[in-house]
């Protein structure tokens, strides 16, 4: 049942039951959206004076002074605090130096450390389920070892687990893709990167591997062998297209794509990728599984702090319809910026957490 309620009255966990619009008729939130403070925030910029909300007095009643959950993520403060960074930073280390470890034994034994891949899998899903903004940590992550195949797969294994999550995939499979992104790049821990046919070489040594591996289920594998194929059989190995495709591997293919994009030596910028994945959503990715993703990182977005390429501080508080690479900023000065009718502009990277 809906309910309509004053923006004042909002609370982190309230539920939109329909679409939030602007006088002209723009999608400013959608519908089903979880709000955080950050929606709040930008709903007093945007100058709403109320919404509906899904309204379930007896489920609120028990709810009240806990973590509201909804699409079972846990709803929490939309901005992290000191202490749940802290605590973040360090499972992600620690989860880190286990996969160091692993890859140390990959490299040295040919020998795949199963349990120690479910082990970190389980604790990824640990963190994924406990934490609602585990995306806004994720984004600002020291960036200076995004090229190291270890720090590359552990972040692909978060974002694999938070678009699983997000979909309502079962433990089982959330914890199944997760073991599947932290092993999709093995080929490159063994495989000689001199010959000519590196692709040849680097699926040759992936399939050695595999097949020794005790514990790995065919979903996995398949995800694994497949994350480098599009949904319109573009890719390899095989040219494989459309649903033939595992849905790990469809999920891999974007968590792979996302980070190689977004993360580098320059700082962390997912705006270029966000416009790139809706782009391509209709013809290499899976449509359902990209929008999701999509929806996920720009919720994450909203309110965040930016550079801009003029070396300005700004936050993002509107995104265009028609182009995600140029949102609508808010500078310090409280100076309202469309990007898209600004080409001397745009933004150079997000700006991290104090």
């Amino acid at each position: 049942m809906a309910k309509m309620v004053a923006v004042k009255d909002l609370v982190p966990g309230d539920i939109l039951a329909d679409e939030v619009l602007s006088i002209s008729g723009k999608v400013l939130l959608g519908k089903e959206v979880a709000l955080t403070n950050r929606h709040i925030s930008l709903l007093n910029t945007w100058d709403i004076q109320s919404v509906f909300i899904d309204s379930d007095e007896e489920e609120m009643e028990e709810a009240e002074n806990e973590d509201f959950v909804s699409n079972q993520f846990i709803v929490k403060e939309d901005q992290p605090s000191s202490s749940e960074y802290v605590r973040f930073n360090q499972d992600y280390d620690s989860i880190i130096t286990n996969i160091v470890q692993s890859f140390d034994i990959i490299k040295q034994h040919r020998i795949i450390p199963v349990s120690q891949m479910r082990g970190n899998a389980e604790k990824i899903y640990s963190s994924i389920a406990s934490n609602f903004e585990i995306l806004n940590h994720l984004l600002v992550s020291d960036n200076k070892l995004a090229d190291c195949i270890s720090r590359h797969s552990v972040m692909v294994a978060y974002f694999s687990g938070i678009i699983a999550r997000q979909m309502n995939w079962t433990k089982k499979d959330i914890e199944g893709v997760t073991v599947a992104a932290l092993l999709h790049d093995i080929g490159s821990l063994v495989v000689d990167r001199k010959p000519i046919s590196h692709k040849s070489a680097y699926l040759s040594e992936t399939a050695g591997l595999l097949k020794l591996a005790n514990g790995l289920s065919a979903e996995i594998i398949l995800g694994i062998v497949q994350h480098r194929e599009y949904m319109n059989g573009t890719g390899f190995p095989r040219g494989t297209k459309g649903l033939q495709i595992h849905p790990y591997a469809r999920i891999l293919s974007i968590a792979d794509n996302f980070h190689n994009s977004t993360y580098n030596e320059s700082g962390i910028n997912p705006f270029p990728i966000l416009e790139l994945l809706k782009r391509e959503m209709y013809g290499k990715f899976d449509t359902d599984i990209c929008q999701t993703f999509i929806s996920r990182i720009k919720d994450t977005l909203i309110l965040n702090k930016v550079i801009l390429s003029n070396n300005q501080e700004a936050e993002v508080i509107f995104f265009n319809k028609n182009n995600y690479e140029e949102p609508v900023v808010k500078c310090l000065d409280n100076q309202i910026i469309d990007l898209s009718k600004r080409k001397d502009l745009r933004i150079s990277r997000i700006v991290t957490f104090n």
